[in-house]
């Protein structure tokens, strides 16, 4: 993975090798990618992601219907309303 930053840009904490996972949503269907190279801050785990491989993702979910997904996930749903009703 080639060095995207040095810094946090929230923290300022130090960027080491890692991998982070993303969420895309395509219209009403939601893309889980896992262990997608990143630069990740040692203190609060945001991750930065290289030009390079967001390229790559962008290119892949452009094409992600010729794929077989490694697995399919059950993703609950809840409206705002129901979630910030007072107990």
């Amino acid at each position: 993975m080639s060095r995207i930053a040095d810094k946090c840009d929230l923290r300022s904490g130090e960027l080491q090798p890692g991998t982070t996972t993303l969420e895309v949503w395509l219209g009403e269907q939601l893309i889980v990618v896992r262990d997608v190279p990143a630069g990740v801050c040692q203190q609060c785990g945001e991750a930065y992601i290289s030009a390079d491989v967001s390229e790559r993702l962008d290119h892949f979910l452009a094409e992600h219907h010729r794929h077989r997904p490694e697995r399919y996930l059950a993703v609950p749903q809840y409206a705002a309303a129901q979630t910030l009703e007072s107990a």
